[in-house]
C-alpha cells in the first residue's frame, strides 16, 4: 500500500483500497476540520471579493441604455432627449 499524508495534520497514513481517487485526510476529524477552515476562509475572503467587484463596477463604464444621460441631453421642461 501507498503511504501519504494528511492535507490537514501532516501525519502519514496507509491508503486503504487503490480504488477511486487518493483520500487527502487521514480521519473523518480532518476531514471536518478542513470543512470548518474552508468556510471560515470562506466568509473572510468574501468581504474582499464584494469590494473588488464594487470597485470594477465603479471603474467601468455603463454600457446599457439606462444610463443617467448627461445634462446636454435633457432639455429644460424635464423630458429627456437621447441625442444620437
Amino acid at each position: 500500500m501507498t503511504t501519504l499524508y494528511c492535507a490537514c495534520c501532516g501525519r502519514p497514513f496507509v491508503r486503504p483500497s487503490t480504488r477511486g481517487p487518493a483520500p487527502r485526510y487521514c480521519s473523518q476529524d480532518c476531514r471536518v476540520q478542513m470543512a470548518v477552515r474552508r468556510r471560515a476562509w470562506a466568509a473572510r475572503a468574501a468581504p474582499q471579493a464584494i469590494a473588488g467587484r464594487l470597485e470594477a463596477d465603479r471603474a467601468a463604464p455603463a454600457l446599457s441604455g439606462w444610463a443617467i444621460p448627461d445634462r446636454a441631453s435633457t432639455k429644460a421642461g424635464g423630458r429627456r432627449i437621447f441625442a444620437p
